[in-house]
């Protein structure tokens, strides 16, 4: 089984938007103002409200569909029910809102922070909330998914099955990991995840052509992995699967993006 995941899944490096100070972002605060908005909307292309600052507005169950929201920020409005279907979100801020049962269907809604939010009945069918941010947010298991959502559901085998991870260490080390069966796993909207122990099966170059019999921890300097060994994290494990920066052993489930991430 291939747990890797697609190129096209992530944000593109060249989909970049220049930072915009914040005295410089739209401003919508009234439901006036967003209808007169929302009237510039033209079939077959997404209105450019990016980076816009929505505050204290009340547009539960509204239509705003057909929006490009990139970049934008919501801060005390109610928008529960409200559909946001096919609009584009990626990196939106949600921050004190009402959003239960609010529609993402179809959204592009990469790098979102949905913190502190409760998640009820949000509808995420075929969305891609790749490095999205659930930590601190309640309900997320009551979120509505289907077979095309991507990144909600863990790439790793949930429980009961092993397989092989990889880290990379000092050095440019990398270490082939055996996660077992009965090993603790977890991993949050990222291709990284953690677990609560793994065996050492071959720790190589990154192109393969010499092998090693230890490799070093790039974050924690007394934590060797020694090639045969069975090793548990020194500080534990957190269960909670959207505390992404936390206790456990951090792991990719592709060699390749293993040996990106750590040769930036």
């Amino acid at each position: 089984m291939n747990f890797s995941s697609s190129e096209s899944d992530f944000i593109k490096e060249n989909e970049s938007y220049v930072p915009m100070a914040v005295a410089d972002k739209p401003r919508i605060e009234t439901t006036d103002a967003l209808r007169e908005k929302l009237a510039e909307r033209t079939p077959g292309s997404l209105l450019d409200m990016r980076h816009t600052v929505f505050k204290g507005i009340d547009i539960s169950g509204w239509d705003m569909t057909g929006l490009n929201l990139s970049w934008a920020t919501f801060e005390n409005c109610n928008l529960r029910g409200t559909d946001f279907s096919g609009s584009k979100l990626d990196h939106v801020a949600f921050y004190n809102n009402d959003i239960r049962d609010m529609k993402l269907r179809g959204c592009l809604a990469r790098g979102c922070s949905f913190r502190f939010q409760d998640m009820t009945g949000i509808d995420l069918s075929g969305a891609n909330i790749y490095s999205s941010v659930l930590e601190d947010a309640t309900n997320q298991d009551k979120v509505i998914i289907d077979d095309n959502t991507k990144w909600y559901k863990m790439r790793c085998p949930e429980v009961g099955q092993a397989f092989i991870a990889w880290k990379c260490c000092t050095d440019l080390r990398v270490v082939m990991m055996l996660v077992p069966a009965d090993a603790k796993r977890c991993m949050s909207t990222l291709e990284t995840g953690r677990a609560a122990k793994v065996k050492v099966l071959k720790i190589t170059s990154i192109d393969e052509s010499e092998s090693f019999t230890w490799a070093q921890s790039t974050v924690d300097p007394d934590f060797y992995y020694e090639v045969g060994k069975w090793l548990e994290p020194a500080n534990g494990f957190q269960e909670d699967r959207w505390k992404d920066s936390s206790p456990g052993i951090h792991f990719f489930l592709d060699r390749q993006q293993c040996v990106d991430y750590q040769a930036k």
